[in-house]
């Protein structure tokens, strides 16, 4: 009984509960959610859900990053201060959330509505809503790919924390034992 009280005290389960869901959140909206929705749903109604659904995963995203850093064990944050090559992806996992969260989420947003709206537009013969709509398709696809590629690089600092965290549990599961 001593062990588990000893074990709730300590940070490492919390560590591992913020990775497991960092790195979850991740692998499932990116590769299940997303690909499921779009199959699904008619792009009027996918376009909706993205919309509010995106933010709240980029929120996720960076809450659950800086959770893992207040919570690395033994002594927190400042456990991290010693292990620069440890916290080296959770910055890299908030940054690229932050810029998801702040900058490409709403531009892709409302890019994607623009392009819809210019779109479903009856007078797009005319040259100068030609140009429109062609602006508005590669602004969307330049936001798009720009926030991708930050979840991307995201989802790899987050698996390369993952390999650093498990180089460090075998040495403080020894001290432990001690």
């Amino acid at each position: 009984m001593g062990g588990f009280l000893h074990t709730i005290g300590s940070l490492l389960p919390y560590h591992l509960l913020s990775y497991g869901a960092l790195v979850g959140t991740e692998v499932y909206q990116s590769f299940v959610n997303t690909k499921l929705c779009f199959q699904a749903l008619p792009m009027r109604e996918f376009l909706a859900l993205q919309k509010r659904l995106f933010p709240v995963y980029f929120k996720c995203q960076v809450g659950l990053a800086a959770l893992t850093a207040a919570t690395h064990p033994p002594y927190s944050i400042l456990s991290l201060v010693k292990d620069p090559w440890g916290a080296a992806p959770l910055v890299v996992v908030i940054i690229m959330g932050s810029l998801n969260w702040f900058v490409y989420g709403p531009r892709t947003t409302t890019a994607s509505l623009v392009r819809r709206a210019l779109g479903e537009r009856e007078d797009k013969a005319t040259d100068s809503s030609e140009g429109k709509l062609h602006r508005a398709y590669q602004d969307f696809a330049r936001n798009h790919a720009m926030s991708i590629h930050l979840n991307a690089i995201a989802l790899v600092a987050t698996v390369w924390y993952g390999f650093s965290l498990s180089s460090t549990l075998v040495p403080m599961e020894a001290l432990n034992q001690r």
